[in-house]
């Protein structure tokens, strides 16, 4: 007989326990896999550089797969995938890959690891495209251990995030970041609905960017409306398709989203991560950034203000502030907290790229520095004073092999 799952968090009363200075040491093995990526990226030794990398996407492996253990939602998603399927994540993707779920050493936890690992190496390719292979290393460690992810990557918001990752070459695209293959933007659209309900607010989020195309699609339209011809619509009809389909993904979606809108608006719980102190430290650090930035580009002010990637990146800060506001005010926060994670990932990202447009990569050392000592110090050496087992959280890792736990 299986015993009834509990309702109330901690779900986990056995098989975890603390290991500070373990995952201290993979944490340090990450800095020095980052420091060997930096010298050989300046070197251009091109395979100690990839094997730099391939060391570095499988600590991040190890680390969060065994780090998200103790978290609520891996053991419960866990327990249920295998013990009560309908209480599982109910989204398509998620059924379709139960069955290899299951055969996952630490299964969701091993998911959440996977996941971590995916947005670790998406700033590692946009540091190869961008011919700025040094920095590499750094930029993942940005994002993976950035405050501003908690949600996401401290508190196993695992399939919220894959979401917002698979939207990441939309954003780029839409971004003008990065010419992407437009058969992988619409396959990323489509899973990332697949993924979690939350693709309804997500896409527009992904979208904003292309804001700025507007005025400029505007004029193009007016020019070609004289020379309008069938041909010219034949030309475009699969950018008529993926717009119907898209809009069918929406309206798949949409009544789901819809009834979790409302459960969420009702539950009187919501995060509060976007508020904490460190969070305004790293966001001190990033504007500490962008002035260093500017004063090494010599570039005027109002100038700067005009540069396209400079307006999205205020927008996005903005709209985190935005989100941080509504929070504090108490102004729909439990839907506006589920949001901070997705915005400030595309804020990381277009700070990245900020700083590779005015090639500038140095001045990422002081959000750098705030991120990796907080993380450090406050999160994993802190790890030593949880009671683990009775009040469970990211940090507290298994006790067993994979083959010896009991879900």
């Amino acid at each position: 007989m299986v015993a009834p799952f509990p309702d109330i968090a901690p779900f986990r009363v056995d098989q975890v326990m603390q290991a500070p200075r373990a995952m201290a040491f993979l944490f340090v093995a990450q800095g020095v896999a980052s420091i060997v990526i930096h010298i050989a990226g300046v070197q251009q030794r091109r395979r100690l550089w990839r094997g730099a990398v391939i060391a570095l996407l499988l600590l991040v492996l190890l680390f969060f797969t065994l780090a998200s253990w103790g978290n609520s939602d891996t053991t419960r998603f866990s327990h249920y995938m295998e013990w009560e399927p309908d209480r599982a994540p109910p989204e398509l993707l998620w059924r379709v890959l139960r069955p290899l779920v299951l055969l996952l050493p630490y299964r969701m936890a091993a998911v959440h690891g996977l996941v971590a690992t995916a947005v670790a190496a998406a700033p590692i390719a946009l540091a190869a495209h961008w011919r700025a292979r040094p920095w590499a290393g750094w930029w993942a460690l940005l994002l993976i251990c950035s405050p501003l992810l908690r949600g996401f990557l401290q508190n196993a918001h695992t399939r919220q995030a894959l979401a917002v990752l698979l939207l990441l070459p939309l954003f780029l695209q839409a971004a003008r970041l990065v010419r992407i293959d437009r058969r992988w933007v619409g396959l990323g659209v489509v899973l990332s609905a697949l993924t979690h309900n939350t693709f309804v607010l997500n896409l527009p989020i992904a979208l904003l960017p292309a804001l700025q195309r507007i005025p400029e699609g505007w004029r193009e339209l007016r020019l070609k409306a004289r020379a309008l011809s069938l041909q010219s619509l034949q030309r475009r009809w699969p950018l008529l398709l993926a717009g119907l389909g898209v809009l069918a993904l929406l309206l798949m979606v949409a009544p789901t989203a819809w009834e979790r809108f409302t459960d969420y608006s009702a539950d009187e719980y919501f995060n509060s991560y976007s508020l904490r102190a460190i969070v305004g430290r790293l966001q001190r650090a990033l504007a500490l950034g962008l002035v260093l930035g500017c004063l090494q580009a010599r570039q005027d002010p109002r100038r700067l203000l005009r540069c396209p990637l400079t307006q999205l990146l205020l927008l996005f800060g903005l709209l985190y502030h935005g989100i941080q506001a509504s929070i504090s005010g108490l102004w729909l926060p439990q839907i506006t907290s589920r949001l901070a994670d997705g915005v400030a990932f595309f804020l990381l990202i277009l700070y990245l790229a900020w700083l590779h447009r005015y090639k500038a990569y140095w001045c990422i050392l002081p959000a750098l520095y705030v991120t990796l000592q907080y993380w450090l110090e406050g999160r994993i050496l802190y790890s030593a004073t949880f009671d683990c087992g009775r009040n469970d959280e990211f940090l507290c890792i298994p006790d067993r092999w994979p083959w010896q736990v009991r879900y």
